[in-house]
């Protein structure tokens, strides 16, 4: 279904977030540094910051596709391909991902870290 919007025209969706075998109903992009150094002046005040560490994280809940997708989340250090909201297929490696199980539809709430000077494979 295509949403409809009146009044002030706003960006909506996931962008051009993909996980095969999942449709997710929320996603969280942020830009950690795991590994910043902060300088001081003689005042005590913040002259340079030197960032070492950059990562994307990647946090989203899904529901699981009876058809292709599975209900097992992937292991801490698993790689997960995953196109996130602004770019191209990536991998990226589990962080604490869990599996949710009920009456109703079976989720997935994924953790992923891409560390920028590793490779998963």
């Amino acid at each position: 279904m295509t949403a409809v919007q009146k009044g002030t025209t706003l960006k909506i969706g996931l962008g051009s977030f993909v996980y095969t075998g999942y449709v997710a109903s929320a996603v969280t992009v942020t830009y950690p540094n795991g590994n910043v150094e902060i300088h001081k002046d003689a005042d005590g005040a913040t002259m340079t910051k030197i960032f070492m560490d950059p990562s994307t994280k990647i946090e989203f809940d899904a529901v699981v596709l009876g058809a292709s997708g599975s209900t097992d989340a992937p292991i801490d250090g698993a790689a997960v391909g995953v196109i996130p909201p602004k770019g191209t297929l990536t991998t990226f490696m589990s962080d604490g991902s869990s599996g949710s199980f009920g009456s109703g539809a079976t989720r997935l709430s994924l953790k992923l870290i891409k560390e920028d000077s590793m490779t998963y494979t």
